[in-house]
C-alpha cells in the first residue's frame, strides 16, 4: 500500500481490533469503534447497557410521614453527558448534552444545565431532530457520569396520594455517589451513598436488606453534597463540617477531614456547598448571594449578586485551600451532575467561570435549554443570565437538534 492510499481497516487483524476495544471504558467510545465498517460492527458485540439496580425502600421505615401502604423500590440510575463536534463542518462547534434513562427504559434528553427533560421546553426544537446520527461524522466525548434515584411504585392500583411531606423526607432523594461504574462492579463490593429528608445521610451496600445511617455523634448535621474521590466517599454540611467514609470497612469508618466553620443567617445561612471531582483531585464551590434583602437602583441590572468561591482539597493538611478562580476551566454546576471542561475545547466559551443553575432565573419568559441558568465569571466576579451570552446558550440549543438522533443509533 503506497503512502497516498487509504488504509483498509476492515483487514485489521481481529486480536488486535478486540486488544483495542478492551482498553476502551465509556460506551460511547465502543459503538464509535463499531461504527468505523461492517465487519468491525459484526464482529465487536454491543457493550452492554448498564444494569438497573434496585434499592430497598424505605429508607427510614419509621419516618412518621412514610404512608404504611406504599410498595416499591428505589431504581439507581446513570446519566451522562457528551460532548458532539462535527468533524467536517465550519467553524467547528462543540455542542453538550445530558442522556439520562429511566427505570422504565425510557430515555430522558436533558441539557447539562436544566432541571427538567427538553420535552418540557417549547422552544427545543425536538420537532426538528434527525433520525439518523452517524458515529463517523462527529467526535463523541463522555464528558462525565451521574447517578440519580428513581422511586418505583409497586402493588396493587391505584397507589395512595403522595402528600408533600412524604416526597420530601422518604421518597425524593438529593443527591446520589457511589463507589464505582456499574461496568466495574466487583468481589469488593458495591456501595451508595445519598442524602435524603433534608440533608441525612445513608448508605446501601450491594446485598444489604437495608439502609445503614450516618448518626451516632452526627446526629443533627445537614448535608449539602456528597461525592466519591479516591477510594472514599467525602460530605459535607451546611456548616463546612467534612467527613470522609471508607466504603471498604464493614462498619463504614467515618472520620472528620475539615472541621465546621462559623455561619451566619437561616438554614443554609444562603450558602451552598457543592463536592466536585476532577480527575484525581476533589473540589468544593460555594454559592452564595451577596446583599441578598439589599437591592440598589443604582447596581448594575446584570449582576445577580450571586458568588462563588472555590477549594481544593488538601490530602497531606486535611483541608481546604482556597483557589485563585479557574483560569482556562470552565465548571458546569448542576443539580444532580456537575462537571470540569477545558475552555479552549469549546471557542466561544471563556475560562475562569462556572455555569450553574438558580432559582432567580426561573420565569425569565425565555423557555429554551439554558433559560434556569447563570454564568460567573471569576475575573469580574459578576453573575448574569446565560442568555445574555448568545454563542454560549446557543451551545445548550444546538444539542437539542443532535441528541435524539444520537439515542436512536446507539
Amino acid at each position: 500500500m503506497d503512502s497516498t492510499s487509504q488504509p483498509h481497516w476492515s483487514s485489521l487483524p481481529s486480536d488486535l481490533l478486540f486488544n483495542i476495544a478492551n482498553i476502551l471504558d465509556a460506551r460511547m467510545d465502543l459503538l464509535s469503534l463499531r461504527a468505523v465498517c461492517n465487519p468491525w460492527r459484526s464482529s465487536l458485540p454491543l457493550p452492554p447497557k448498564a444494569p438497573l439496580l434496585k434499592l430497598p425502600f424505605p429508607i427510614d421505615p419509621n419516618n412518621p410521614n412514610l404512608n404504611s401502604n406504599r410498595h416499591g423500590h428505589f431504581a439507581l440510575i446513570e446519566s451522562f453527558s457528551y460532548s458532539l463536534e462535527p468533524i467536517n463542518r465550519d467553524p467547528k462547534r462543540t455542542w453538550l448534552i445530558k442522556i439520562q434513562e429511566s427505570e422504565s427504559g425510557n430515555v430522558i434528553l436533558k441539557d447539562p444545565l436544566a432541571r427538567y427533560p427538553l420535552a418540557r421546553y417549547p422552544l427545543a426544537g425536538l420537532d426538528r431532530l434527525p433520525k439518523v446520527l452517524n458515529l463517523l461524522d462527529y467526535r463523541v466525548k463522555e464528558i462525565s457520569k451521574g447517578y440519580y434515584v428513581e422511586f418505583v411504585e409497586q402493588g396493587r392500583a391505584p397507589y395512595p396520594s403522595i402528600f408533600v411531606n412524604e416526597m420530601k423526607s422518604c421518597i425524593s432523594i438529593k443527591q446520589v455517589a457511589v463507589s464505582s461504574s456499574f461496568d466495574k462492579i466487583g468481589d469488593d463490593g458495591f456501595v451508595v451513598l445519598v442524602i435524603y429528608n433534608g440533608g441525612k445521610l445513608a448508605l446501601w451496600r450491594m446485598g444489604d436488606e437495608k439502609w445503614s445511617t450516618v448518626n451516632d455523634i452526627l446526629e443533627g448535621y445537614v448535608y449539602d453534597s456528597v461525592a466519591y474521590s479516591n477510594g472514599m466517599f467525602f460530605a459535607i454540611a451546611v456548616n463546612g463540617l467534612t467527613i470522609s467514609i471508607d466504603p471498604s470497612k464493614a462498619s463504614f469508618e467515618i472520620m472528620e477531614v475539615a472541621p465546621a466553620k462559623p455561619r451566619s443567617g437561616f438554614g443554609h445561612g444562603d450558602t451552598f456547598k457543592y463536592l466536585v471531582k476532577w480527575f484525581s483531585d476533589l473540589f468544593l464551590i460555594e454559592k452564595y448571594h451577596e446583599d441578598f434583602f439589599y437591592w440598589s437602583e443604582s447596581d448594575d441590572e446584570d449582576d445577580y449578586h450571586i458568588k462563588f468561591k472555590i477549594y481544593k482539597m488538601n490530602d497531606e493538611e486535611c483541608d481546604w485551600v482556597e483557589m485563585d478562580g479557574l483560569k482556562d476551566v470552565v465548571l458546569f454546576l448542576g443539580d444532580a451532575c456537575s462537571f470540569f471542561v477545558w475552555a479552549k475545547d469549546y471557542a466561544w466559551w471563556k475560562g475562569n467561570c462556572i455555569c450553574f443553575l438558580d432559582y432567580l432565573f426561573m420565569g425569565s419568559g425565555s423557555d429554551g435549554p439554558g433559560s434556569e441558568a447563570g454564568i460567573f465569571d471569576f475575573e469580574d466576579g459578576i453573575s448574569r443570565r446565560l442568555s445574555k451570552f448568545s454563542s454560549c446558550s446557543k451551545t445548550l440549543l444546538a444539542t437539542t437538534i443532535l441528541a435524539q438522533a444520537l439515542l436512536l443509533n446507539v
